[in-house]
Order: structure tokens, then C-alpha cells, then sequence
């Protein structure tokens, strides 16, 4: 990412994207669930079925890994389907480390499903640099969850020390950055390796639309 042009002129060119079909300048919707097969049975256009494949989402998904300087977006029905699906990405018996301070919806989840699913989930003080590095495990230890500004007392973590700290030990570390969204905040540049917002909130902005989203810094396998 071109760190030179502002959050402002960022979104202005990934928003850009004109309609191939008809010139139009505001994305399309796509209601389709299935997608047109050829005759030998292949999927010409490469889109297979909407749960997966899905033209609408695009335009959403590109924006917001230019903002964040990522390589790739996924968009979510809401900011806990985004959160627990890195969570569930992990395997019964992982270590994680979690900010002690962080949205009570991922707290919620992570005490009552997330431990009883097999996650070893603990708590800490991520804006204690002592703390962070203590907690980890080696070998064991497979996430650092980061919440910055932290809801709801707005703790400010070091991304980049606490990002060094998990590297050192082969750990990846996860921003949730609802709060401060790529305009003030990009995490990847302090080297987080996912970023997760809930887009219901900051943004969006209007209270009208349900949405999550995850932004990875590089196109490689969790």
C-alpha cells in the first residue's frame, strides 16, 4: 500500500470499478444462489454457489484490503461471525491469548463456546509487554488476539511490539480493530497477520447494515 495517499483517496480508487455490462458506476446486487454451468459441466465464470461465490460481496471485499493494506478480504454477516470464524479456525487443545479487555460479544463466546469446544483460552493484559511475552507458550500458543482501542475502556496496546513478541515464537497475532478502522489504524503496517471488524459499527456508521469482515495480510493458509 501506497502509504503516501490518504484513507480518503484510497477508498476513492477502490471504489472505482465500473460494471463491464452496462457502465454503471455503483455496484451491482447479485440475488443469484447458483451460477450457469457449460455444457461439459464446468463453471465458465469460476463462481460456483453464492455461499462461497458471490459478485456482490467483491467491490466490499477489495475496499477493505486496500484501506488496510492486506492482500485479501472476506466479508461476514456480522462482526461475531467474522471473530469466531478465525477462532474456529484453530484446532481443540490450541493456546490462544487473549486481551483482557475486548468486546463482551467475543468474551461471551470465547467462555461459553470457545472453551467448551477445546480452545486453551487465557486472558491477558496485552498493553503489558512483560505480561504478553510471559503468556506465551511455545510450540502451544497459536494466536495473540489483540483488541486496540479496547471496548470498552479504550486500553491502547503496542501492535508492533506485541506483534514481535508473537512472531519471535512462530505465533500469529490478530487485531480486532472495529474501533478505529483503517482511517486511523492500519494493524498490518505494525504487523498483525488478520484484522477483524465488526463493519456493523464505525465502519458503517449508520446503523443500517449487519456486517463483519477479516482482512489478511497475505494470501497463505492460517
Amino acid at each position: 500500500m501506497n502509504q503516501e495517499l490518504s484513507p480518503e483517496t484510497l477508498a476513492a480508487q477502490a471504489m472505482g470499478d465500473v460494471d463491464a455490462t452496462s457502465g454503471a458506476l455503483t455496484p451491482a446486487i447479485h440475488p443469484s444462489t447458483t451460477y450457469e454451468r457449460s455444457p461439459d459441466g464446468t463453471y465458465r465464470s469460476g463462481l460456483v454457489y453464492t455461499r462461497a461465490d458471490n459478485p456482490t460481496y467483491d467491490h466490499a471485499e477489495r475496499l477493505l484490503a486496500t484501506l488496510e493494506g492486506g492482500a485479501a478480504g472476506m466479508l461476514f454477516a456480522s462482526g461475531s461471525a467474522a471473530a469466531t470464524a478465525v477462532f474456529q479456525s484453530l484446532l481443540p487443545g490450541d493456546h490462544v491469548l487473549v486481551s483482557r479487555v475486548l468486546y463482551w460479544g467475543v468474551r461471551k463466546w470465547l467462555a461459553e463456546f470457545g472453551i467448551a469446544w477445546g480452545l486453551d483460552v487465557e486472558f491477558i493484559d496485552t498493553t503489558d509487554l512483560g505480561a504478553a511475552r510471559t503468556a506465551i507458550r511455545p510450540g502451544r500458543t497459536r494466536l495473540v488476539w489483540v483488541e486496540t482501542p479496547a471496548n470498552p475502556t479504550w486500553d491502547i496496546t503496542d501492535l508492533a511490539a506485541v506483534a514481535a513478541i508473537a512472531h519471535a515464537a512462530d505465533v500469529r497475532m490478530v487485531v480486532d480493530g472495529t474501533v478505529a478502522t483503517p482511517v486511523l489504524t492500519r494493524p498490518i503496517e505494525f504487523g498483525a497477520d488478520l484484522v477483524v471488524h465488526s463493519a456493523t459499527k464505525y465502519l458503517n456508521g449508520h446503523g443500517d447494515v449487519l456486517a463483519g469482515a477479516v482482512v489478511s495480510a497475505r494470501r497463505d493458509p492460517f
